[in-house]
């Protein structure tokens, strides 16, 4: 019964609609009262219709409406964090394209302790496979590394004792061929003190060398203090892979 009253009830108002725009009788002059009466039938229509029924869930759809450059922004800030993660490298390395292979060769005065210890550093090098470390004279265009030694003693006011110095060497050679860049590095050791002959001196010397510069986290080997570390961290290896990532060879 309901629903037989609600029909009539429609049925009414659009007769009521209809003759006021025909211009019948009392709604002949009463343009203003038809416009309001017509949207208050439509209000009331459209407030009685069942709504209708859609497949998917509401989540869905809230995802659905989730701006495409918010997950952008999150993917791009991850990114930089990542890295932001990595050792620092030595500032004259920085840009260059410098070759992933290296001759090294020891000088005349080192001691058997300090080959020990830089043979085993070259093989923990060699086992990130970013670079590729081997024993030998190089050529004017190939990379070099010479191990040397050194006598350093600190005096008394002194609170800490250097037990090693590295670094890289840019050359630039411009031939027919082209441009050449080499790197002729150097890593010895402090021969003065026995805690210089320790693999983790001898790995920290040999990363100066290669192009990593100090490091203000304890994980990394390329702490200024010697910490005992026998291995390179992820961010280690991170900041060598950013050296060498251009080259092949």
């Amino acid at each position: 019964m309901k629903v037989v009253r609600r029909l009539l009830i429609v049925v009414a108002l659009v007769v009521v609609v209809l003759v006021a725009k025909t211009g019948w009788g009392p709604f002949s002059n009463v343009p203003s009262e038809v416009t309001q009466l017509q949207a208050g039938v439509t209000r009331w229509i459209s407030g009685h219709q069942q709504p209708t029924k859609r497949q998917g869930s509401g989540q869905a759809s809230a995802h659905s409406e989730q701006p495409e450059s918010a997950v952008k922004v999150e993917q791009v800030s991850h990114k930089q964090t990542k890295q932001a993660t990595g050792t620092p490298i030595e500032p004259i390395v920085a840009g260059q394209k410098l070759k992933r292979t290296y001759k090294y060769h020891f000088a005349k005065n080192v001691p058997a302790k300090e080959r020990q210890a830089f043979t085993h550093a070259v093989h923990v090098y060699n086992h990130t496979g970013i670079v590729h470390l081997k024993a030998g004279k190089a050529a004017q265009t190939e990379n070099q590394i010479t191990f040397g030694a050194y006598h350093k003693k600190v005096t008394r006011n002194q609170t800490s004792v250097e037990l090693g110095r590295g670094g890289p060497q840019i050359t630039e050679t411009v031939s027919f061929r082209g441009m050449t860049i080499r790197n002729k590095a150097t890593a010895s050791l402090n021969i003065t003190y026995a805690l210089a002959f320790k693999d983790s001196v001898a790995i920290h010397e040999l990363g100066h060398a290669l192009g990593l510069d100090h490091s203000m986290a304890r994980s990394s080997v390329m702490y200024p203090l010697d910490q005992g570390k026998m291995s390179l961290s992820p961010a280690d290896v991170r900041g060598l892979r950013q050296v060498y990532q251009k080259t092949k060879s």
